[in-house]
């Protein structure tokens, strides 16, 4: 791996053979017999101090920058990477990225249980910062299992539990030959098979490989582009599992499972939630509600369970399927979960919460952030409503590219996706005129309610009948890998489009402007009635001028308000209030 830094001009980052070969160079008389031969002369010629400082010098360790196979490499969400480099290139690659990486150097280190939410980087051979631990010579790799028990049972209880892939290594080291030749004599047929990418592999690589229990991955191409060959394949790899690990794992709960059943590259409604797991119980009770009632679907990495244990890689594909997410940052875990969101390819909208009195992370010093009490979130009308309004500010953007997307898909003939999202954004419509007419359930209800409380107030174009069918088509796309048939899918996408023509909400603008204007009107005339003929003849008058001041101005301040943010599903619900409450309208 490390010959694929990037280097100054002129220099070349040496081989585990070139680096014997330069230091065996600088000895007299001396007949090169292999780099760990070579590497131990010059230990006792120079002494383990210069070995060291040597060793970092012909390996770049200050000039060296990782390179287009490093990138690649640590975009793929690893939980675990063993190297037995002496450098420092993954761990500057990983801050890049920038992805919270953890060298595993010492056995003590061993003792940090963080597994599946940073990269655990267990240097096999230490590194140049750590002299003692360096493996190098005949001594260090012949005392290896005596003097680090804990780090070979640690390796071995990788390689018999999880499938190794070996990349740039060629299993000549003996300490990792020989944990690896144990797991081999104990395990028999039950080892797991380990594999090797390599580069236009020979026959004789091959079969020096199986003969070890290894598997060539044999990549097409001249070795003189290793490289670039290696960043491809890194590249698609990381690709074929942001693609693939949510359809190899358990949806819990039925929205976020109906939205994650629509393609990689479809429109979903999902908003993935950060959230400490002490917050979760209050966030689900107050926030979710909100959510749900904006027409998006909120999901958080507990309602996905995946294989395996690699958590980074989970929260990863959820977030690269959602459209919004809200991170509360009081712990480590959800500040790095903010820092991947930072670094998504497609922005993601993002609300941050910071709790009140913590120091303000520097993940946050260039985003827009609002202060969340202590005391519980249900006493924090003012938290609760710019959420709200962040909320269905989100929703209304994404709503065009979410109306045109069951057609979208239809015309290119995902058939089953088509249904998804058509039924998605019904029931995102039934919800949008209840609560026009302030006729929303206490508790966010399910789509078949939904159908049931709007058929009543409503005639529908379509019958109820009809519309319970959809559902149930909806509901086997989902759960099921039964194909939609292009009849179905049709009737249901044009279906959903004439409902919601047929109950989309009218342009209350004009009716606003002139609602407002006659509330001023009839301010006018009672403050002049004050001045002409008093306070009591006034107050007399105020029935007939049907003045109710404070339910009035309250509504018309609302009302204002949505205008601003163009929700005019909530005008259109005080024009209502209004049209039952007074006596103009």
């Amino acid at each position: 791996m490390s010959r694929n830094a990037s280097v100054p001009t002129g220099r070349r980052m040496p081989l585990w053979n070139d680096l014997g070969e330069e230091l065996a160079g600088e000895l007299q008389d001396y007949p090169y017999l292999g780099a760990i031969d070579a590497v131990s002369a010059y230990e006792q010629e120079y002494g383990r101090p210069r070995m060291v400082e040597r060793v970092a010098e012909a390996l770049l360790v200050n000039e060296a920058r990782p390179g287009a196979a490093h990138r690649a490499f640590c975009s793929i969400f690893f939980d675990i990477v063993c190297t037995t480099n002496v450098d420092f290139l993954l761990e500057r690659q990983y801050e890049n990225a920038p992805r919270y990486c953890r060298p595993i150097v010492d056995e003590d280190h061993l003792t940090i249980n963080d597994q599946g939410k940073t990269i655990a980087l267990l240097k096999l051979h230490g590194d140049v910062h750590h002299p003692t631990r360096l493996v190098l010579t005949e001594e260090d790799y012949d005392t290896f299992l005596s003097k680090y028990p804990l780090l070979a049972t640690y390796l071995a209880n990788l390689l018999i539990t999880r499938t190794a892939v070996l990349i740039g290594y060629s299993l000549e080291d003996p300490d990792f030959r020989q944990v690896w030749q144990v797991i081999g004599e104990r395990l028999g047929k039950a080892r797991r098979l380990a594999y090797s990418l390599v580069v236009d592999a020979k026959a004789t690589d091959v079969a020096r490989f199986a003969r070890r229990g290894v598997k060539v991955i044999n990549l097409p191409g001249s070795k003189k582009h290793y490289s670039q060959i290696l960043a491809d394949t890194f590249n698609e790899l990381r690709e074929y599992m942001q693609t693939n690990i949510l359809g190899a794992s358990q949806v819990t709960t039925e929205e976020p499972l109906t939205e994650l059943s629509l393609p990689q590259e479809a429109v979903t409604r999902l908003c993935f939630f950060a959230v400490p797991l002490d917050l979760q119980p209050q966030f689900r009770d107050q926030i979710f509600p909100l959510v749900k009632r904006a027409g998006l679907v909120p999901v958080t990495a507990a309602d996905v369970i995946s294989p395996g244990e690699n958590y980074a890689a989970k929260i990863d594909a959820i977030m690269r399927r959602s459209v919004a997410a809200v991170v509360d940052l009081s712990t480590q875990n959800t500040i790095l979960e903010l820092s991947m969101l930072s670094g998504m390819s497609r922005p993601v909208q993002t609300f941050v919460i910071v709790e009140k009195g913590t120091a303000i992370p520097s993940a946050v010093a260039d985003k827009l952030y609002v202060l969340r009490e202590k005391t519980p979130i249900a006493d924090q009308p003012e938290l609760l409503q710019r959420i709200d309004v962040w909320l269905r500010r989100v929703a209304a953007e994404i709503l065009p590219t979410r109306t045109d997307e069951p057609s979208r898909l239809f015309q290119a003939r995902e058939y089953r996706a088509a249904v998804i999202s058509a039924i998605s954004n019904l029931e995102s419509l039934l919800n949008s005129v209840l609560e026009r007419e302030c006729r929303l359930p206490d508790r966010f209800c399910g789509l078949q309610r939904l159908v049931d409380i709007v058929s009543v107030r409503h005639d529908l174009v379509v019958a109820k009948k009809q519309i319970d069918a959809w559902i149930r088509i909806r509901n086997m796309a989902v759960h099921s890998q039964k194909p939609v048939t292009r009849a179905n899918a049709q009737e249901i996408v044009r279906g959903v489009q004439k409902l919601s023509e047929s109950l989309r909400p009218l342009d209350y603008s004009g009716w606003l402007d002139s609602t407002l204007a006659v509330l001023r009107q009839k301010e006018q005339v009672y403050r002049r009635l004050v001045q002409s003929e008093g306070q009591s003849v006034a107050d007399k008058s105020k029935p007939v001028l049907q003045v109710r001041d404070e339910q009035e101005r309250a509504w018309a301040e609302k009302a204002i308000h949505a205008r601003k943010l163009m929700w005019w599903d909530d005008v259109e619900g005080f024009y209502g209030i209004y049209k039952k409450s007074t006596s103009f309208g």
